[in-house]
């Protein structure tokens, strides 16, 4: 049934790529008031419904994948929040303790492909957005793991991935022909990411500056980014507030959600079609450690704080699902059973053994601003290409 239930999966992802409404998403990341990194992104789809999820350290979890992939276990190491629209341990974007932020995007080349099944551990798209914001600290760890874990090929859903840390190290991961391609220092001179390939949206934009062509097309959120980017230090103010400038420059009209992480101050600003005022969570607000609290709230909630936040569940995992897959055509239609096994998922992460503390006595971790851990995470059959 599990097996089944991935190759339904599969069936998801390749109806989202009929969907117009994924082709506008946009990632970057400017360098603001003390060269400080912070990270905008627009999130375009059909639906915007969503949750807010705090997710905890000390944290035992194991991979969601099918029974072909070499199992994969790990501890969180970082608290981190995340923006999910299919349950818990299934986000989109997120930035952890240690100010480490990962998002995803389409890419729609027809090289995009996943690497084949190796020594590895193999993780779904999404899950591995978790994984690096439980175990990295930095853009060079996320770099690091891919000696031990990869993008699953039953995935399908072929991605990309624009990652930044507190040091203002950005790098766009990309899969491409089943190889990890990575973008990153001289290889990385626009540090931005649409829904191409890298290398594709620089050429584009190499060609339009050569050609002194002054306004990119609307179809080219790519280099209408670089360009807004770059041109901060010009413009100055708070960069916070630039950042949602860009991102509205850039929205195409199926944007959902706009975010904007300023990582030196391990906080994270948005707003949403159903709810235009902006809203801050600071990482300081919340309480990593371990317990069965596992905080959420929904993405339109009108919440600045850490007492807005309520236990979900497998319950509020299943309505969040059921109230998204309900309002998009090719994804009603599907079998329950896709729903359910994403929904309890959750169910399966617990506290690391002799890890669970009481909030009152509970210490927070060091930030790690930016630097690099010891060693990848370990996976429970790690492989050993590197």
């Amino acid at each position: 049934m599990r097996k089944a239930v991935f190759f339904l999966a599969g069936a998801i992802v390749l109806a989202w790529l009929l969907a117009p409404e994924l082709d506008a998403c946009t990632t970057f990341c400017l360098k603001g008031e003390r060269r400080h990194p912070v990270f905008g992104r627009n999130f375009d789809f059909m639906a915007g419904q969503g949750q807010v999820h705090v997710n905890l350290r000390d944290q035992q979890k194991k991979a969601f994948n099918p029974g072909a992939e070499q199992p994969c276990a790990w501890v969180s190491r970082y608290g981190s929040v995340s923006f999910n629209q299919n349950g818990r341990e299934f986000p989109y974007d997120g930035i952890n303790e240690a100010g480490l932020v990962v998002a995803m995007m389409m890419n729609e080349s027809a090289s995009s492909r996943y690497p084949d099944p190796d020594g590895r551990s193999g993780l779904t798209e999404l899950q591995w957005i978790q994984y690096q914001l439980d175990v990295s600290a930095s853009v060079a760890d996320v770099i690091a793991s891919d000696r031990v874990v990869r993008v699953s090929s039953a995935s399908i859903a072929p991605l990309h991935f624009l990652v930044a840390d507190a040091a203002g190290d950005v790098a766009a991961i990309e899969y491409l022909d089943g190889r990890t391609v990575v973008h990153r220092g001289n290889g990385l001179p626009v540090p931005a990411l649409a829904n191409d390939p890298y290398d594709v949206s620089l050429e584009i934009k190499r060609k339009l500056d050569a050609a002194g062509v002054a306004t990119a097309s609307a179809d080219d959120r790519f280099t209408q980014a670089a360009r807004l980017v770059s041109a901060y230090g010009k413009n100055g103010g708070p960069a916070v507030t630039y950042a949602f400038e860009v991102l509205e420059t850039v929205s195409r009209g199926g944007t959902q959600w706009s975010i904007v992480y300023d990582i030196q101050n391990r906080a994270v600003h948005y707003r949403t079609r159903g709810n235009a005022a902006i809203r801050r969570l600071g990482l300081a607000q919340f309480d990593f450690s371990c317990s069965d609290a596992r905080p959420f709230i929904d993405i339109e909630e009108a919440a600045n704080d850490a007492a807005h936040f309520k236990r979900s569940d497998r319950e509020s995992n299943l309505r969040l699902i059921d109230a998204v897959w309900d309002g998009v055509a090719f994804l009603k239609p599907l079998p329950r059973e896709l729903r359910l096994a994403m929904a309890r998922h959750a169910d399966s992460v617990a506290c690391a053994k002799g890890r669970q503390a009481s909030r009152s006595r509970a210490g927070r971790r060091p930030r790690g601003r930016g630097r690099q851990s010891r060693r990848p995470a370990a996976a429970t059959a790690p492989g050993g290409r590197t």
